[in-house]
């Protein structure tokens, strides 16, 4: 009897230690695909009954400046940063699509006809697998206090409302009704990271934005002197330059100026940036509403921020005449971009061979196996060919543009 006791002793504590080990082991694995949510102090924002979005929300936790007595100091910290910031732009792609197309899954597994409810119901995910502006914020901030936990600290997510048709009629209207009174008509489409710095007893701000590919850790100093970075060119192609340039518009707002020169023809658009508190729903407002936005893409990128291959894609009812672009760098620096239609790729023995040369190219530099960017191709086209589907996505983000429409 005490030997049947001591076996069943050893199996009770074999199978205690199994199960440590494969709960270590998904901690791990949960640890390894997901952020720290607390970290960043992220929550639900209130939606009120018949408002398109959840109401942003904003933290009064305000983050410590850095502060550092000389320059040569920042400009040591600058390059440390961009040290990991360009690996990262290397190392990930920005992809807007496996979450549209998650979200296409999930909507038709619950067999529900209403993608209004169910988008209200729904809980986006973010994870270091698909990125976005938001988990390219998280990452690089992840990645930063693996080795600079001191300096990851002063770090914090801020929002951004992108192409405001004017400026200063939007300031005057978050400062005289206060920002939490003014967000019921604000989008807040993207979010990047901020830090507050003190660079030898001057003011300034420190912004990271992988999910716009800016390969710098742009400095925005109150006084404009340097280290403030000032015009810089973001991306050059032969047909096209963008440049963009950061400044302080009040103490709540940094100004993000994108000037856009196509030959002799030259475009200006103005963003505003959100910085004097921490914005908390960068998830459930920024990651939702990215889900019925009309247009997705899957990008790989350098170093620097060079978008090098990807493909992109309007949603759009058009059905089974649906059609994406894909690009790729070619020889002789040249960049090969190439439009078809996705329906061409629902039986991958039947693509022609001189399409499957452009996709050989394409998985290489996407780093995807060319049967899993084919799964991926057919899968988009399953989506976008459920027109009762992209006609409720659609109405979604109309009505998100109409809300934010007088922005």
């Amino acid at each position: 009897m005490t030997n049947e006791c001591n076996n069943n002793n050893d199996i009770v504590n074999k199978i205690n230690d199994v199960t440590e080990k494969l709960q270590s082991l998904m901690k791990r694995t949960i640890d390894e695909d997901t952020y720290n949510l607390d970290a960043f102090d992220q929550c639900e924002g209130a939606w009120p009954i018949g408002h398109p979005l959840p109401l942003p929300s904003w933290s009064n936790k305000i983050k410590t400046p850095l502060i550092v007595d000389k320059i040569w100091q920042y400009e040591d910290i600058v390059a440390l940063i961009e040290v990991t910031l360009h690996r990262l732009l290397e190392e990930t792609h920005y992809n807007t699509v496996n979450n549209f197309l998650d979200f296409y899954s999930s909507f038709k597994k619950s067999n529900s006809n209403d993608l209004r409810t169910y988008f209200q119901n729904y809980v986006p995910p973010i994870n270091r697998r698909h990125h976005m502006c938001v988990s390219l914020a998280m990452e690089i901030v992840a990645r930063l206090s693996e080795t600079c936990p001191g300096l990851a600290e002063h770090f914090f997510l801020v929002s951004c409302e992108e192409a405001l048709e004017s400026v200063q009629p939007y300031i005057v209207n978050c400062k005289e009704l206060g920002i939490e009174n003014a967000m019921y008509n604000l989008e807040k489409e993207h979010s990047l990271i901020a830090m507050r710095v003190n660079v030898a007893g001057r003011e300034g701000l420190m912004l990271l934005d992988p999910g716009y590919h800016v390969a710098r850790a742009v400095t925005v100093m109150k006084d404009q002197n340097y280290p403030h970075t000032g015009w810089f060119i973001q991306s050059k192609e032969p047909h096209l330059t963008r440049e963009y340039c950061y400044r302080f518009n009040s103490e709540d707002f940094i100004e993000w100026s994108e000037r856009t020169t196509r030959g002799v023809q030259q475009t200006h658009e103005v963003s505003l940036i959100y910085v004097k508190l921490p914005y908390r729903t960068a998830i459930d407002v920024t990651v939702r509403r990215n889900l019925v936005y009309n247009f997705r893409s899957l990008l790989s990128r350098d170093a620097k921020g060079r978008v090098c291959a990807g493909i992109y894609f309007p949603v759009a009812q058009s059905g089974g005449d649906s059609t994406f672009t894909l690009f790729y760098d070619g020889p002789n620096d040249q960049s090969i971009k190439i439009k078809y239609k996705f329906n061409t790729f629902m039986d991958e023995t039947k693509i022609p061979e001189g399409i499957m040369n452009h996709l050989n190219h394409l998985s290489a530099q996407l780093r995807m196996s060319m049967h899993d960017l084919c799964l991926l191709l057919k899968s988009i086209y399953e989506a976008v060919a459920d027109q009762d589907f992209v006609k409720q996505v659609l109405a979604i983000n109309d009505h998100i543009t109409a809300m934010s429409a007088d922005n």
